[in-house]
């Protein structure tokens, strides 16, 4: 597993959205989230990348557990922002890496999209 491109798919396509919407809110009264909810969410992902590399021999119940994990994770972080954080852009963004990693990973149950059963974002 490529984890490293993964990584920059998040920081591009995740992270340096959040950073310039924050940026443009500034005078605005804010967006309801801020810098350390956003490196939070970086950290989430990153760990999630890891922990799915490292697992020597792939079976959807480990991978499935792990995306789980991240999803939760990220329902809770979305919750403290009052549900501003993670956006359409950054959702389908997201959902995409999730799926793309777990599959990649060795995912063999065909599932649309992995993060449904948990998402609340």
């Amino acid at each position: 597993m490529d984890i490293r491109g993964f990584k920059l798919e998040v920081n591009e396509m995740v992270i340096k959205p959040m950073l310039s919407y924050m940026r443009e809110c500034i005078g605005d009264g804010g967006c309801g989230f801020n810098i350390f909810h956003v490196l939070k969410c970086r950290r989430l992902l990153f760990v999630y990348l890891k922990r799915l590399s490292h697992i020597k021999s792939p079976d959807d119940a480990e991978i499935l557990g792990t995306v789980k994990t991240l999803v939760l994770a990220l329902n809770d972080l979305n919750e403290k922002t009052e549900y501003a954080l993670l956006e359409t852009e950054e959702r389908e963004n997201i959902c995409d890496v999730i799926q793309r990693s777990a599959e990649e990973c060795g995912l063999q149950e065909e599932i649309d999209d992995v993060t449904e059963e948990w998402r609340e974002w």
